[in-house]
């Protein structure tokens, strides 16, 4: 005779399986909401703090070392055009020994599907193009006039300024915080002895967004015995290094 009697299964199983249940769709959550804006993830309130040691060489004032800070903090965002959201971002400094901040100006940025457009001012940079792999390259100047100094697109006229997704996935300390989801951007490595040198880039972590800037691009002369002796007529170098962050 088939007995009609349930199989009974231990609460403990029971527990044991819905907990199982619940991190694996955590996991799952978890995995799925990673995408590549989160390397420059944008909030209004949001404020970024950055030491910044410059250089500059002019023909009339020679060589100038500066140390300074820079804030930049999200004061406001609006649904644009595209219908996206375009981020207001007020930018502040502070030289050494001043206490207080003071406005310098007000920059934008817009975080698409596809990429991150900067506009410093009137002039708009692809600092990020999605997806993010490494080799990935794109035209950091696409929406702008500035062209560059490679070709790219099909006609070998056209100047472009190619970016390029360096390492990924390397270690940078963040004032003793060992991080790790990591992307360099290099933005040009020219390294011409002779004439000028153009070495930038730039670091972003997940959820921060960018944590270092390096730029060299100085020009030689070029006139005279001076040729090949790296005399620096003009340029800059600069190094900017994010100490804290937050929202206000």
């Amino acid at each position: 005779m088939k007995s009609n009697k349930v199989a009974h299964i231990p609460k403990y199983l029971l527990f044991f399986a819905l907990v199982m249940f619940v991190w694996a769709c955590s996991e799952d959550n978890d995995i799925i909401s990673k995408n590549d804006r989160d390397y420059f993830p944008m909030q209004v309130g949001a404020y970024y703090v950055y030491d910044i040691q410059e250089t500059r060489y002019t023909p009339i004032d020679g060589r100038e070392d500066f140390l300074y800070q820079s804030k930049i903090s999200v004061t406001d965002s609006f649904t644009n055009n595209a219908g996206g959201t375009t981020y207001v971002l007020q930018r502040e400094t502070k030289i050494e020994g001043e206490s207080q901040f003071k406005y310098l100006d007000t920059w934008s940025v817009r975080s698409e599907p596809t990429q991150v457009v900067v506009s410093e001012g009137n002039i708009s940079f692809v600092r990020l193009a999605f997806p993010l792999s490494k080799g990935r390259q794109w035209n950091g100047n696409a929406l702008n006039t500035l062209g560059g100094e490679e070709s790219c697109g099909d006609d070998s006229t056209f100047s472009c300024d190619i970016y390029e997704i360096g390492d990924i996935g390397f270690q940078f300390d963040l004032n003793g915080e060992v991080l790790d989801e990591t992307i360099e951007v290099i933005q040009n490595n020219n390294i011409d002895l002779i004439v000028k040198q153009d070495v930038r880039k730039e670091i972003y972590v997940r959820n921060i967004g960018l944590v270092y800037k390096e730029n060299t691009i100085l020009e030689y002369c070029t006139v005279g015995p001076c040729i090949g002796q790296q005399q620096i007529e003009k340029g800059q170098v600069l190094k900017q290094t994010l100490t804290s962050y937050g929202k206000e």
